[in-house]
């Protein structure tokens, strides 16, 4: 199975894709998500984005990244965008059932969704259709339900989740 991406990593590449050279000096990498994410949580989402070939060192002193080309198709490929549809995923999957429920979480995270209350995650991004079968199928065997809405209320407290997202 493939390494899924968390939307930490993807905000790191669009990041240093959106560097007016194409080369970031690893210091305005550091200074610009250090203060949410903590310099190992940086430094560790780079080594990942290294070791899988998405991101490069273009000098020997290890200061300068830019994107490698698959770095630029996986970006492409994961960048959120908006479609004006808000995605809410509901789910009650039992305890018993632990890894089921951390999987559902870890794939949520990974395609930008965010945790509005204990088992509902939202997103304004547009659905990938993996996802979408996915989540059919666990809606088969437990209580997953996705719900597409234009009308909230206030959605005031779901568009602060997403303020700090690269869109």
């Amino acid at each position: 199975m493939a390494r899924t991406h968390t939307a930490f990593s993807i905000d790191l590449l669009a990041f240093i894709a959106a560097a007016p050279t194409g080369v970031l000096n690893s210091r305005e990498l550091f200074e610009h998500f250090a203060p949410t994410k903590g310099r190992k949580g940086i430094y560790d989402a780079l080594f990942r984005l290294i070791q899988q070939d998405f991101v490069a060192y273009t000098n020997p002193a290890k200061t300068e990244i830019q994107l490698t080309q698959d770095g630029s198709a996986l970006l492409s490929l994961k960048k959120p965008h908006r479609d004006g549809v808000w995605k809410l995923v509901i789910f009650d999957i039992p305890e018993r059932q632990r890894k089921v429920r951390t999987f559902l979480r870890n794939r949520l995270k990974s395609l930008g969704f965010k945790k509005w209350q204990s088992s509902i995650w939202a997103s304004p991004y547009i659905l990938d259709a993996q996802l979408e079968e996915e989540l059919l199928q666990l809606a088969e065997k437990f209580f997953v339900r996705v719900i597409k809405t234009t009308d909230i209320n206030n959605d005031k407290d779901l568009e602060a989740l997403f303020v700090d997202s690269v869109s």
